[in-house]
């Protein structure tokens, strides 16, 4: 049988850009700031631009939405933010408006790239697993890309009686996911949700867990 998985585009937006904000999420945001905090190139990032004290009184003309790290931590515990989107947004924007205000080389332009690299390697770090565990898993739910990139390495691997099921199982499941042309069947992996990613994951460890019963009859 020969099954072709269709390619998908990478999506850049992180998986848990869509998650709700709770207690739990700001206790691992709240190391973030402790880490951006602690570094001497943050400094000018932690409040607001005092652009009367800075003599730089076209600021307010130039930025007209102004952002720092104190506001966005202050927005944090003041659940201003319903998704890491929103929060997101306003991080970003803080690195932005430097980089529209400063000239490009200047040493404060240097410290936001230092800082948004250091932001950026922290939160994937800390939510690296995180991810996986919180977003949702249900019908409906499409794949993200990671799961896509897992759940076609997984369909490659499997011998012919496996792949057989699987396609029985997507034809009934989820039809739009399939597409046979001269008995070549194509794997939509853009018409799965999670129901049907589940489904498929435990027939495969049931036919796993089979073989390994053969493996041990055999013995």
């Amino acid at each position: 049988m020969s099954i072709l998985v269709t390619p998908t585009k990478q999506n850049k937006e992180p998986a848990y850009i869509k998650l709700e904000i709770g207690d739990e999420e700001i206790k691992i945001l709240h190391k973030i700031f402790e880490i951006l905090e602690g570094d001497p190139l943050a400094y000018d990032f932690l409040e607001p631009v005092d652009y009367v004290a800075l003599n730089i009184l076209d600021y307010p003309k130039i930025i007209t939405h102004p952002m720092d790290l104190g506001t966005v931590k202050k927005n944090l515990h003041d659940n201003v933010y319903p998704t890491f989107k929103e929060f997101l947004d306003d991080i970003n924007l803080i690195w932005t408006n430097c980089r529209t205000y400063n000239q490009s080389g200047s040493d404060i332009v240097k410290m936001a790239n230092h800082c948004e690299k250091i932001f950026n390697k922290n939160l994937e770090r800390l939510f690296k697993n995180y991810k996986s565990k919180k977003i949702s898993r249900g019908e409906g739910e499409k794949l993200i890309n990671d799961d896509k990139v897992k759940f076609a390495e997984i369909i490659r691997t499997q011998n012919n009686e496996t792949l057989q099921q699987i396609v029985k199982l997507l034809l009934k499941e989820a039809p739009k996911a399939i597409d046979d042309r001269d008995n070549k069947f194509q794997i939509k992996l853009g018409s799965i949700d999670y129901r049907v990613y589940d489904l498929v994951i435990k027939l495969i460890e049931n036919f796993m867990n089979k073989e390994k019963e053969k493996e041990k009859e055999k013995k």
